[in-house]
């Protein structure tokens, strides 16, 4: 194998291996936040559907209209392959800073 290629075929590995890092990292610090914010959410929804004795009807057109207002409660926001997704856009636009 000629040294050109070796050299090629390490810096793809590398930045894969960075890459792999960069995203277990960003799952690793964001995952376990955002599980406890939705439990947090949760706890709150049912002390309210308690508190105003709401219908399971009423509480879904309530939270119809939460759910419009915050997209991001609608599920989890940073999951591996979505952070996986943000480490490639960062590495691919970052330094390409011209005129």
């Amino acid at each position: 194998m000629k040294r050109q290629n070796v050299r090629t075929l390490a810096l793809i590995m590398c930045t894969f291996t960075y890459l792999l890092v960069g995203a277990a990292v960003f799952d690793a610090l964001e995952s376990e936040e955002e599980t406890a914010e939705r439990r947090r959410l949760e706890a709150k929804s049912q002390e309210l559907k308690n508190k105003y004795n709401l219908s399971a009807e009423s509480y879904r057109e309530l939270e119809w209209v939460v759910l419009k207002l915050k997209p991001h409660k609608a599920g989890v926001q940073w999951k591996f392959a979505g952070s996986f997704y943000f480490a490639i856009t960062v590495i691919t636009t970052i330094g390409l800073a011209w005129g």
